[in-house]
């Protein structure tokens, strides 16, 4: 094939990227299949894709309380982005969450 791209890709990983919030073109790129190949996939299987829009963020701040607003401005600030703050959520739920059970 021409375009380097994989005609078929497997379902349950894009639902899985996609789910994450993954676009659609770095769903495809991950998988090395056409972004429009993801679109027509999820289609097919009845699931929206991801919110990428560049309001997504303004959408999650809108919906928190006022003083949830300001406590999440005073953690960021040019040295800790959101996309910092996030990733550091991320790894210290999972850490949490990976964590032996004792008996």
């Amino acid at each position: 094939m021409a375009s380097g791209y994989k005609r078929k890709a497997d379902d349950a990983e894009i639902v899985r990227l996609n789910s994450i919030g993954m676009s659609l073109c770095g769903i495809g790129e991950r998988l090395g299949v056409h972004h429009t190949t993801v679109k027509y996939r999820l289609g097919a299987l009845g699931i929206q894709p991801a919110d990428t829009r560049r309001a997504f963020m303004d959408d999650v701040f809108r919906t928190l309380p006022s003083q949830q607003q300001e406590w999440l401005m005073d953690q960021l600030g040019p040295g800790h982005s959101i996309k910092d703050f996030v990733r550091s959520l991320l790894i210290k739920e999972f850490m949490g969450r990976a964590a032996p059970v004792h008996d």
